[in-house]
């Protein structure tokens, strides 16, 4: 080969690694972009359609452009994940027919959000090169929260901070902060009983939290009754006698504080039961503190002795009931905040929407919770915009709703039952306060549990004015704070509506 083949062959070579030209000469990478942008924009709103593309696809961005790569930018993680997800193969294909740059450039998307933090998190991006797709690993930046929540236990997110506070739980919240700030047992032991989901594992947990944060040298141990069993059946049946025993005995007593989440499950257990008893007289006899998390009250766990149930009620013994219409609402609040925070920040969920969620859900926190995972998952997954008519659709079916659609008719027998009226008093001229207040009573719970305007429900009450309505609300809103005999009538009606 002459010495001129062999550069000529060596400047070939050399080529071979150069990014490819812009073909499309006189315009800038970017503009270029811009310019191929605005077309592919106008292809997706009839290729997928003008609401996904106005709720999703029209909300990016270009962000950065070179000859061989476009970044789209969308407002949050939340809507390039989904769009990644969903749409980002008719994205490229539209890119591929309308870029002017020979091959066409390659689309990835990111996050505005993303892009501002520090914090990076690898992830999965498909690259349609020479008309086949491949997959390559690249760097995605999330915001800090979200970083520190792919990674959270339920040691680390159950906080006091986090717990939503009601009527039926803030003696359980108000005696867990004592505990978790006071190193004196002033009451011993302390039993918190309700149904599964009410939120009692949430107090234990934001305990043990709190405490480590606040004192670290103070021993404190929170054990599962599954734990508890398991490991007293193992010293008993281990090879190393007396020594396993004392050791499962040394790990429970030697500590300032002692935790048990569902106790009621160790009273299955005749001996895992008489351990239970020794452990809580030992600890309270010494003036550590004991805490007990149960689905029951201590009388009402079966198969525990008598010694044992009374014992447990020796100290103080919290509730934590089901969670009324205000809760409900403050547990959505949080979740909508909490969903936002996590990337989401356009999740929008409409007052009648919310207000009838809250409304129709007879069921515990968690419950709630995962009803509205429901509902959110079908708004991201299919596109469409919570409403109303989207929540009563996904509740239709569910086991978590009231069996009977709430009407003023019932509202209105329902009153009546609990405060000893007639319906033809409840819809007369009458004003005696008799009848007065059981009428505005259940004006109050007309508004508040059914979609009914003020007019409509008026003239389901004689034909009455949708002022005297309004007037009827804002009295007994007032009234509940003010009369605990009559709040707790209207809880009761409330209930057994629900119920």
């Amino acid at each position: 080969m002459s010495d001129k083949d062999h550069i000529l062959s060596n400047v070939a070579e050399q080529k071979k690694d150069l990014p490819a030209p812009d073909l499309y000469t006189g315009e800038p990478p970017l503009q270029s972009a811009h310019n191929t942008w605005n077309k592919v924009r106008n292809d997706l709103a009839y290729a997928l359609g003008s609401n996904i593309h106005r709720s999703w696809t029209g909300r990016l961005r270009v962000a950065s452009a070179n000859d061989r790569t476009v970044d789209l930018s969308a407002p949050t993680r939340f809507i390039a994940s989904k769009i990644e997800t969903n749409y980002a193969e008719t994205v490229r294909r539209l890119w591929k027919k309308h870029d002017m740059v020979e091959p066409a450039r390659d689309v990835t998307f990111s996050s505005a959000a993303g892009r501002a933090s520090g914090v990076t998190k690898p992830t999965m991006k498909l690259r349609n090169k020479g008309g086949k797709q491949i997959i390559s690993q690249s760097e995605q930046k999330c915001p800090p929260e979200m970083a520190k929540a792919m990674d959270d236990s339920p040691r680390n997110r159950f906080t006091f901070d986090n717990f939503v506070v009601g009527n039926s739980n803030e003696l359980a919240f108000a005696v867990a902060r004592q505990i978790a700030s006071c190193r004196d047992a002033q009451y011993n032991p302390v039993v918190i009983h309700g149904t599964n989901g009410m939120g009692k594992t949430h107090l234990l947990y934001a305990i043990q939290r709190a405490v480590k944060q606040t004192d670290p040298n103070y021993r404190i141990k929170l054990i599962s009754s599954e734990a508890f069993v398991s490991g007293f059946v193992s010293s008993v049946r281990g090879g190393n006698g007396r020594d396993a025993i004392d050791a499962f005995k040394s790990s429970l007593r030697n500590v300032d504080l002692l935790i048990i989440d569902d106790a009621h499950f160790i009273a299955d257990k005749p001996s895992s039961q008489e351990e239970l008893l020794h452990t809580l007289i030992s600890l309270v006899d010494e003036g550590r503190q004991i805490l007990i998390a149960a689905d029951r009250h201590p009388d009402r766990i079966e198969k525990a002795t008598e010694r044992l149930k009374s014992y447990l009620s020796s100290g103080l013994v919290c509730k934590i009931g089901s969670a009324d219409y205000e809760l409900r609402l403050r547990i959505l609040d949080r979740l909508i905040a909490r969903h936002r925070a996590s990337g989401n920040e356009s999740l929008a969920i409409p007052q009648n929407a919310r207000d009838h969620l809250a409304a129709r859900m007879n069921a515990t926190p968690r419950d709630l919770e995962g009803a509205f995972n429901q509902i959110v998952a079908q708004s991201e997954l299919l596109g469409t915009p919570i409403s109303l008519e989207t929540v009563q659709e996904t509740l239709s079916d569910s086991r978590y709703t009231t069996g009977q659609r709430l009407t003023v008719d019932r509202i209105q027998k329902a009153v009546c039952d609990e405060f000893r009226v007639t319906l033809t008093d409840m819809t007369s001229k009458r004003r005696a306060r008799v009848i007065a207040r059981p009428r505005q009573v259940a004006m109050y719970l007309s508004k508040k549990l059914t979609k009914r305007s003020l007019p409509d429900i008026g003239r389901r009450f004689g034909g009455r004015d949708h002022t005297t309505v309004m007037h009827a609300v804002k009295r007994v809103d007032t009234l509940r704070s003010e009369d605990p005999s009559l709040n707790a009538q209207i809880e009761l009606v409330e209930s057994n509506l629900k119920g």
